[in-house]
């Protein structure tokens, strides 16, 4: 018996790590999908506690499933080992401080001001745009999150010190 190529190897074995771990998750969404239709579903109008998780374990099993049946189907396998794979952890970590400080800066600046800052830094981190383009999109992203949460939804927001 020959031994695999190591290419071959680290692909079969992310191919094996994305069934394993599609499975896991398939199985939480069983798991918390059943505990939500104890705690009661409800209607759309008059919804119930368990509709939230009852929705987003619907999800969770849709994309896990999808996930598996990805992996377990594709017969062509990725030549690229994870070490191999470029990680942009600098990335995460500035969106993980950036929604930090988002938390920290929205009572004292506003839902608007601080939503539109932090959209901005994502859209220039993730995107590497143009800034004409981040500012446009930062704004139709903060103008339209608002009218749906605020005018639409009724969602209270903090107005901060500048009144908005």
């Amino acid at each position: 018996m020959t031994p695999m190529p190591e290419k071959k190897q680290n692909a079969k074995t992310m191919k094996s790590y994305d069934q394993g771990s599609s499975l896991f998750w398939l199985g939480l969404s069983v798991y918390v999908c059943r505990e939500s239709l104890q705690l009661g579903v409800g209607t759309l109008r008059n919804p119930g506690m368990g509709l939230m998780a009852f929705g987003g374990s619907i999800l969770l099993g849709v994309f896990s499933l999808a996930l598996f049946l990805q992996a377990t189907i594709k017969k062509k396998t990725s030549n690229a080992s994870p070490s191999e794979a470029p990680t942009l952890w600098y990335n995460v970590i500035l969106v993980l401080v950036a929604l930090l400080i988002y938390a920290k800066v929205m009572p004292l600046a506003g839902y608007l001001i601080s939503t539109f800052l932090l959209m901005g830094f994502l859209f220039w981190i993730v995107k590497k745009g143009k800034i004409g383009w981040v500012v446009i999109s930062s704004l139709l992203t903060t103008v339209l999150s608002y009218m749906i949460f605020s005018k639409w939804l009724n969602c209270q927001f903090p107005q901060g010190v500048f009144g908005f």
